[in-house]
């Protein structure tokens, strides 16, 4: 874990007054009275409450105001282009997808952060990755995708929770002779879901999404193919994502899905998390993948002295280890802390016991600058080879070329170097060789 001392003032400002205190966070003594900042995070409607009152024990404490708004991943590269030219950010503190970084430190849009200390707790393999050997971004909010798999209908149709690709389809075509229909739900839906679904079969293949035409990837497209034709696939898939597949877990469209911990949440205020087996998920022929995604905050360059004050203040916050155990508890967040964990209801056990196992084999999606192409081409391939039953290979040699367009179009090296397709544990380097991916979900919840 890399740290550097904060400057003098900010230590003062940030240890002594508002910021956390290393046993809890809480910061306190109004030494930031009178100041007003906008902190810019994109929020399930369930998940706003916990921040909400978040926002309201740190104003308590330190006398800022924390106006909250939600700019899109999407939408905040453009947004501070027009605001840091003019020299005028209006928004102090955001929390953006760890996908969509690289744009935002290549056009000098954020404050270096190099001098950031970060507390104590802090998971290793959570700290952001650094750019040319800087530190711009701060962890936040890590995010898994866990499995769901209804404990009453797995045991009508005489089967267990899959836990390999081969156990998958087995345990598909149980539940659709069961229930005389598909009872099997992938995130298929256009754009982030279809991509992150894709990329985790794609890895569990031994494949890289990155290059998408090499033998994992076919094998991975070929298997997903035959489920569709076989009809074990819900069509309800093309239309799985964050929210839709909570709602097929409730209403029994879907036995088996995956989806991000905010279902735990979410199924037991219907007092239904105990119907399901909560678990990491399944394999494929050469590993386990899971796309860790998330958030991580940053700070706009050109912010005054005092909302930089403020907005290091309201992270350093964040990160504290009671703000983290609020977001695990309230929110089922998993938690870029190790010391989050303590106070988890029975209820909620199972669900943070998958996030970790998950975790453990999580996969970094590559923060190339062509990533959007790369989406693009998955979402397609889902079209063409899984939905219309195009040839596998042929077709993925179309979208290969595509991609490779993409990435000389940026600049980016091509075919990435070893490792660029993501990794297991720690990050892998990114396609310039400048960058580490750090752990992110563009729809809410983060990784969606």
């Amino acid at each position: 874990m890399r740290k550097a001392a904060i400057a003098a003032v900010s230590v003062l400002a940030l240890l002594v007054g508002a910021c956390g205190n290393g046993d809890g966070g809480r910061a306190g003594g109004g030494d930031l009275e009178g100041t007003t900042i906008t902190f810019s995070v994109s929020l399930a409607e369930e998940e706003q409450a916990a921040i909400r009152d978040l926002l309201d024990d740190f104003e308590s404490d330190t006398g800022a105001t924390v106006n909250l708004t939600s700019v899109s991943s999407a939408d905040l590269p453009q947004k501070l282009r027009v605001e840091v030219g003019a020299g005028n950010p209006t928004v102090h503190l955001f929390a953006q997808d760890n996908l969509a970084l690289k744009v935002l430190v290549d056009e000098d849009l954020v404050e270096d952060l190099s001098d950031v200390e970060l507390p104590d707790g802090i998971i290793e393999s959570m700290i952001p990755e650094q750019f040319d050997g800087n530190t711009y971004f701060l962890p936040f909010r890590p995010n898994v995708r866990i499995a769901y798999a209804n404990r009453e209908r797995l045991q009508a149709a005489g089967v267990e929770r899959p836990t390999t690709h081969t156990e998958f389809r087995a345990v598909a075509e149980a539940l659709a002779e069961e229930g005389g229909t598909p009872k099997v739900t992938l995130s298929l839906a256009e754009g982030d879901p279809g991509a992150v679904t894709i990329s985790e079969w794609i890895v569990s293949f031994g494949g890289n999404p990155l290059i998408l035409n090499d033998e994992g990837s076919a094998q991975a497209f070929a298997f997903l193919q035959g489920m569709w034709r076989d009809n074990l696939l819900a069509r309800e898939s093309l239309l799985a994502k964050f929210d839709t597949e909570v709602d097929y877990l409730q209403g029994e469209t879907s036995w088996l899905a995956q989806n991000w911990p905010v279902t735990s949440a979410q199924l037991d205020e219907q007092g239904l998390l105990d119907r399901f087996i909560v678990y990491e998920g399944w394999a494929g022929p050469e590993r386990a993948a899971h796309v860790i995604g998330g958030d991580v905050l940053g700070i706009p360059r050109g912010v005054s002295e005092q909302e930089k004050e403020a907005a290091l203040a309201l992270a350093d916050f964040l990160i504290s280890e009671d703000a983290q155990k609020t977001l695990v508890e309230r929110n089922a967040w998993p938690s870029v802390r190790d010391d989050a964990y303590s106070d988890v209801s029975d209820e909620q056990e199972d669900t943070f016991a998958a996030i970790q196992a998950a975790l453990e084999d999580g996969w970094y999606r590559p923060n190339v600058a062509y990533w959007s192409n790369v989406s693009e081409q998955l979402n397609t391939a889902v079209r063409r080879i899984i939905v219309d039953g195009e040839p596998v290979q042929a077709t993925l040699d179309q979208l290969h070329t595509n991609i490779r367009a993409a990435a000389e179009q940026a600049g980016a090296e091509y075919p990435p170097a070893d490792g660029d397709g993501g990794g297991t544990g720690s990050p892998a380097a990114g396609a310039t060789g400048t960058a580490t991916p750090s752990p992110s979900p563009e729809e809410t919840p983060q990784g969606d």
